[in-house]
Formats: structure tokens, C-alpha cells, sequence
């Protein structure tokens, strides 16, 4: 056991999907944590066994893959892979965490138990709010029915975008967010930025997933002491399955990125003395190369009365 510090903090789950209602629980566990703290948050993933015993289907996203987006969240510093799917007081022991934080709604194991009753009983358990508006059976949903995501502007938000773009601690300025190009900033970043010094990325970032955040990461290990600035594409409605507010953040939340440029202009690349594509080749990983957009779908139509099933306990039918 190690000794409880309150600048610990536990959360777990299964990170389906992993989206940016995910990444705003880890933001908010981390902003738990006293000031006077050292922050710590440790993030705790169950492994496919687990899911499947308990939610009765698959995780759409294998184990190994959740593990990376999970590692790859900014406000994490350590991943725990295999956590179990009933938080046990021994495990927060274990890493010295006194609390366990998780939204406002109520998580059930496969005997319809509330998976942190007993942390709630010893009084080790915090709440934080939920994200509205996004969920993984939300984005399972409309690959399901074909339905392309909600029009969301993510500049019509940019308190949300402060909060994602804050750095490890979970509360100082750290990416930067502009709007076309980098002569207009909407948040300001913790660093001085410029385009001589950055490698500018482009691409629509669709079902953000492991595949992308290994490219992201590749771009540093081929151009070391550059600033990553990624351009997520608006796209056309009814080529995508998540809005366009929920790929920025998604791409905001990656500690790979430095800056997000939302509308990026046609001609922004020509600014950069290095620009790519996210799917160009060159950037291919080892680990995740097989992960694609047109992969997970068929994941999902390879299961898909599963999958119907599933999202029907939930409320949401066909």
C-alpha cells in the first residue's frame, strides 16, 4: 500500500470510443485536487474481459487501443491497464489515491450493482459532471443508422476550448486555438508560437483514435523541438460520424498537439516550413497501423445486432 496523498486522484472506466466527455472527466479529476498539491491523476482502464462480462458486448475499441488514447490525454500521468470493473478500495491504496472521481450517473456492474457503492459508503468517492451531448452510444448510434453528427461549431464555445487547451495541471494556458490561421487566436497558449518553428498536420480526425494520436506522436520524433499545430477539417455534413466541436476537443485534449486551427484555410500549409497530412504514409505507426475510420465501422457492422441490443437497454433504438 502506498501512503494516501491528496494530490492523488483515481478515475476509471471503459473509454469507448474515447471522446472528449472522457477527456472532460480527466480534466475535471485532475481540477480536484488541492493547489498546494502536487497533482497526480491516475487513470484506471478495464480490459475487454471485463466489459464484456459486464455490459454484455464488446467494447467497440480493443483494450490495448483504449490504453493508448487513454496514456495519450494530457491531465493523465499514468494509465493503469486491467482495472477492475468495480472499483476496489485496495487498488486506490495500492497507488495512494484517497478519492475516486466520476460523473453524475450511476455505474452498473452485470448484477445491476452500482460499481462505486462501496467506495461512496467509506466516503472516498467524488462527483463530477457529465458532458452532455456525447456519449459512445451516441457515436455507435449513428454508425448504426448512417447519421451524420451534429452541426457544432466548437468557436461557439471557446470557454470550453480554455478548458481543454489548459496544460497537465489541469488549469494553466498551455495549446493555443485559432480560427483560419495563426494571426487569429481564440485561446492563447502558454508559449511563444510561429509557423518557422512548427510542423503544421491537417486532417478531418473522424472517430478519433489511436491510429491518429501515433501519427501525431511520430511527428515529434521526426521533427524534435517543433511545436505540432493540427488543422482539423470542417468536412461536409453526412461524410462524418462525430461533430465537428467533438473532434476539435477530441484533438485539443492529445498531449501530442501544441495548437488546434479550427476553419484552417486553404492556403495555411504554405505558411509552415513542414506540412502533412495526417493519413500521409511516412507517418504510419507500428502498433496502430491497421487502425482506421473504415475498421471501426466494420467492427460495428460486423456486431451489429450486438451492438442494436445494447444500445436499446440504454434508450436509444433503431
Amino acid at each position: 500500500m502506498s501512503q494516501l496523498s491528496h494530490g492523488n486522484v483515481w478515475i476509471d472506466g471503459c473509454f469507448d470510443f474515447t471522446h472528449h466527455g472522457h477527456a472532460a472527466a480527466a480534466l475535471q479529476a485532475k481540477r480536484t485536487i488541492p493547489c498546494d498539491e502536487e497533482p497526480r491523476l491516475i487513470c484506471g482502464v478495464h480490459n475487454d474481459r471485463e466489459i464484456e462480462f459486464n455490459k454484455g458486448a464488446n467494447p467497440v475499441m480493443a483494450e490495448e487501443e483504449r490504453y493508448e488514447h487513454i496514456a495519450s490525454l494530457r491531465w493523465v500521468n499514468l494509465m493503469v491497464k486491467d482495472a477492475p470493473y468495480v472499483t476496489q478500495p485496495a487498488v486506490l491504496d495500492e497507488f495512494g489515491c484517497p478519492f475516486v472521481v466520476h460523473g453524475d450517473d450511476i455505474t452498473r456492474d452485470a448484477h445491476g450493482n452500482d460499481c462505486y457503492q462501496e467506495m461512496k459508503d467509506l466516503g472516498r468517492f467524488k462527483v463530477v459532471k457529465r458532458t452532455i451531448g456525447v456519449s459512445t452510444t451516441d457515436i455507435i448510434h449513428r454508425i448504426l443508422t448512417n447519421q451524420s453528427a451534429p452541426a457544432e461549431s466548437p468557436l461557439a464555445d471557446v470557454q470550453t476550448l480554455e478548458l481543454f487547451a489548459t496544460a497537465a495541471n489541469g488549469f494553466a494556458p498551455w495549446c493555443w486555438v485559432f480560427d483560419g490561421d495563426l494571426s487569429q487566436a481564440v485561446v492563447k497558449g502558454g508559449f511563444h508560437i510561429r509557423e518557422t518553428d512548427s510542423v503544421y498536420v491537417e486532417g478531418d480526425f473522424d472517430l478519433f483514435n489511436a491510429g491518429h494520436i501515433e501519427r501525431l506522436q511520430k511527428v515529434l520524433t521526426l521533427y524534435p523541438g517543433h511545436r505540432v499545430v493540427v488543422g482539423v477539417q470542417q468536412t461536409t455534413p453526412g461524410e462524418i460520424y462525430m461533430s465537428y466541436k467533438e473532434r476539435v476537443l477530441s484533438v485539443l485534449s492529445c498531449k501530442y498537439v501544441d495548437a488546434v486551427v479550427v476553419n484552417p484555410s486553404s492556403n495555411l500549409s504554405a505558411a509552415f516550413t513542414q506540412s502533412l497530412n495526417i493519413l500521409d504514409s511516412h507517418l504510419c505507426g507500428k502498433r496502430f497501423h491497421y487502425l482506421s475510420k473504415n475498421r471501426i465501422i466494420a467492427r460495428i457492422a460486423a456486431e451489429r445486432d450486438r451492438y442494436i441490443q445494447r444500445n436499446k437497454k440504454k434508450g436509444v433504438v433503431l
